[in-house]
């Protein structure tokens, strides 16, 4: 009977000391978290803090931080194709004859007359009827 009293108290101490050791690595840990330093936050900045507005040309910068920076580029690129400014310079960038723009001008259209009758053609086929107005009615 002894021997289980003694055996029963033996491992009622060593439960003592296992928690009493579990309880203070929970206070370590929670000691190692609390010196962790956090980053500064940094403000996110939406579309609407790059743009000025009334004037699709340009995009103003918030703050002076480089991705702050890389962010506006990128935003005052696409303003720029969006408005065709791009375009416009490309296409000043040599001089070219009234008489060629006319040439190229109608080669572009004949390309578009040759592809809308394929298409015509491939959606009504080759047998297209011809309806003729005369005084007397159509025939």
């Amino acid at each position: 009977m002894a021997y289980n009293f003694y055996m029963s108290f033996f491992l009622f101490i060593l439960l003592l000391i296992f928690c009493l050791t579990k309880k203070e690595r929970m206070q370590r840990n929670n000691n190692h978290k609390k010196d962790f330093k956090k980053r500064p936050f940094k403000k996110r900045h939406t579309r609407a803090d790059f743009y000025l507005p009334g004037n699709p040309d340009g995009v103003k910068v918030p703050d002076s931080d480089p991705g702050t920076l890389e962010k506006a580029l990128k935003y005052l690129k696409r303003q720029m194709k969006d408005s065709d400014i791009l375009f416009r310079y490309k296409e000043k960038a040599y001089y070219e004859k009234p008489s060629h723009k006319k040439k190229v001008k109608m080669e572009r259209a004949r390309a578009m007359q040759k592809k809308y009758d394929a298409q015509q053609r491939r959606q009504f086929g080759k047998n297209t009827s011809w309806l003729v107005m005369t005084k007397h009615g159509a025939k």
